[in-house]
């Protein structure tokens, strides 16, 4: 079977699965909760593809060159018995990593089993660690201690973590360097991720972007 490649012939090693719709937080530049509500439909069960379905494309796509494989949601944490996705997953011939993107307000009761099951990589969304900021913008009202503390057990039991920040001006721009010394201290490294626009009116606005030079000049 050929290698799958893009539009310059380069061969695609990644693929990106979404295993949930659903998330616990309502971040104000993902999910507001403006647009996601109480009464927001999300896809019904039926409507996601199966542990089955999901290994059977993933070993396709090994198949076709695909060596890494990153779980997203939504929350993926929120997908019931998802270790056993990763278990399927990490048997896969040809698949050399996978990773996980989560908030980790659900990773302190996942982290060993996920872990036992083969994954070794972790992306964790934090975007401030003054409590009340940080609460106000994952519209929950969460406390960053709680993700903090998971990240802990994660990195404990030996998983491989990066940190990530979305930044907005006028916003957490303030985190920024705090954010910095915390994570470089344990060893972890930290991305900042520009604001995008989504598309599904999460307030963006060039106004509050900050560069890269901003950030470097801070």
């Amino acid at each position: 079977m050929n290698a799958i490649v893009d539009q310059l012939g380069r061969p695609i090693r990644d693929l990106r699965i979404s295993v949930t719709d659903r998330c616990n937080f309502r971040c104000t530049y993902c999910m507001p909760k403006e647009v996601f509500g109480d009464d927001f439909v999300f896809l019904a069960k039926n409507e996601l593809l199966s542990f089955e379905e999901l290994e059977r494309l993933a070993r396709i796509f090994a198949q076709l060159g695909v060596k890494k494989l990153r779980l997203t949601g939504g929350e993926p944490l929120m997908r019931r018995n998802l270790p056993e996705l990763i278990q399927k997953l990490h048997d896969i011939e040809g698949i050399e990593d996978i990773g996980l993107t989560t908030n980790a307000v659900l990773l302190g009761q996942y982290a060993q089993p996920l872990y036992d099951a083969g994954l070794r990589r972790l992306n964790i969304s934090l975007d401030a660690l003054d409590p009340e900021l940080f609460g106000q913008i994952n519209g929950r009202g969460i406390s960053p201690e709680l993700v903090l503390e998971n990240i802990q057990k994660a990195q404990d039991i030996g998983f491989t973590i990066k940190v990530n920040m979305v930044v907005q001006k006028g916003v957490n721009e303030s985190e920024i360097l705090p954010m910095a010394t915390y994570f470089k201290e344990r060893g972890i490294t930290l991305r900042y991720i520009e604001f995008m626009d989504v598309g599904n009116d999460n307030g963006w606005s060039f106004e509050k972007v900050v560069t890269k030079k901003e950030i470097y000049d801070m």
